[in-house]
């Protein structure tokens, strides 16, 4: 399924919480407890334009992509698809542009997975990320840019 991204804008806020709720709703509360106040509360204190992007597919949105970059890491924030989406190949499309990018820019990837997300970690690990530390509830991963 062919996908495009969109740059968010403050008329998203309430959409992208419905698509990381849908996307992370029973891992979150299976990790720490889902607690709908505190999530939007988070939510809204972390929602940031300049590095969201809604993810439309078929014409309408079907995920989130949040990225920033420094002169040595793309750092992913988030990707959520929602789940009757997950199975279309687009969240894989999204990581193996992100990946080209890193490559062409001569940079890594970091990103962080819950630890009950078993799912995310074996997705991620078949793009080359590799955990490089954990805490009680993420694993850090990484996918190191090689230029050999």
């Amino acid at each position: 399924m062919n996908y495009k991204l969109r740059k968010a804008s403050p008329g998203d806020l309430y959409l992208s919480f419905d698509i990381r709720k849908n996307a992370m709703y029973k891992y979150i509360a299976d990790s720490k407890g889902w607690n709908e106040e505190k999530e939007m509360q988070d939510h809204i204190e972390d929602f940031n334009t300049d590095i969201m992007q809604i993810i439309e597919a078929g014409g309408k949105p079907v995920g989130v992509f949040e990225n920033v970059a420094d002169d040595r890491y793309i750092y992913v924030h988030g990707l959520y698809i929602l789940e009757e989406f997950q199975n279309y190949k687009i969240g894989s499309q999204v990581i193996n542009s992100i990946v080209n990018t890193a490559k062409t820019e001569k940079r890594s990837i970091l990103l962080q997975v819950l630890k009950v997300n078993s799912k995310a970690k074996v997705f991620y690990e078949r793009f080359g990320f590799k955990v490089y530390s954990e805490n009680e509830q993420h694993y850090k991963m990484i996918y190191y840019f090689s230029d050999k």
